[in-house]
């Protein structure tokens, strides 16, 4: 009778086990997540252009002309 318990407290031990191995390992079919890409600096050229104006009020400019013209 001992005997009997002892395997079959093995046998819940050893499955224990791999079941926290498995879980900790995460499945074969997972892919590893990505790394980071490497951000460059954002440049933006700023010299020249179009004058920017809020949308909201545009009713109270003259048609699509910039407010200072």
């Amino acid at each position: 009778m001992n005997r009997i318990v002892l395997i079959i407290a093995v046998i819940i031990v050893v499955v224990g086990i791999a079941v926290t191995f498995w879980i900790v390992m995460g499945p074969a079919g997972t892919p590893e997540p990505a790394a980071p890409a490497a951000i460059a600096p954002q440049q933006f050229d700023t010299t020249g252009g179009q004058e920017m104006r809020p949308r909201w009020g545009a009713q109270e400019e003259q048609g699509n002309d910039a407010a200072g013209d």
